[in-house]
């Protein structure tokens, strides 16, 4: 006969490190949709806004993938910490379309960044469940930093030109009614 080895307590909680990392992604994701927001009033108070819209869709879709994150860990029993402020009361930038498209692509790096922490953390904790998850995550930044990339090279291309900026900034409040 087999001896019956006594069951153990399977614990449905994240690794510590793991929540911490998916914590800093929720507000990092918060910040990014609080930016977006900045840029789109900003697009919007300089008579782009066909910009205005594409940065204003932007910043709901970084809330929806806080949401996500959010939602995620409240499935796992744990307790998300929550936003309530962000650092965007003293940013005073100079209105600059291509710095503004540069710098959100650097906000979309960092978030990939922090994104590939988690998965490597997921890994190294063998938290199969989680890096599935962090997964869409992925997916999604590429898509998100080649987006950006892209606009970048064609404000390059365009330069100061007027036809060229209002053709971009037709076509960039047209992609979000597309979606």
């Amino acid at each position: 006969m087999y001896k019956r080895k006594e069951l153990k307590k399977i614990s449905n909680t994240l690794d510590k490190e793991i929540i911490n990392l998916i914590n800093e992604q929720i507000w990092l994701e918060n910040n990014a949709s609080f930016y977006y927001l900045y840029l789109s009033t900003q697009f919007s108070m300089n008579g782009y806004s066909g910009i205005s819209k594409f940065f204003l869709e932007q910043s709901n879709e970084e809330r929806e993938h806080m949401l996500k994150l959010v939602e995620y860990l409240l499935d796992e029993d744990i307790t998300p910490q929550i936003p309530n402020y962000n650092y965007l009361e003293d940013l005073e930038e100079k209105f600059n379309i291509l710095s503004h498209f540069e710098n959100s692509l650097m906000n979309e790096k960092r978030v990939s960044s922090s994104i590939n922490d988690i998965v490597s953390k997921c890994k190294e904790k063998g938290d199969i469940k989680t890096e599935n998850f962090m997964q869409w995550f992925v997916i999604e930044q590429r898509e998100e930093e080649n987006k950006f990339k892209s606009i970048i090279d064609d404000i390059k291309i365009i330069g100061d030109s007027g036809s060229g900026l209002y053709e971009l900034n037709k076509q960039l409040g047209s992609v979000t009614e597309e979606e």
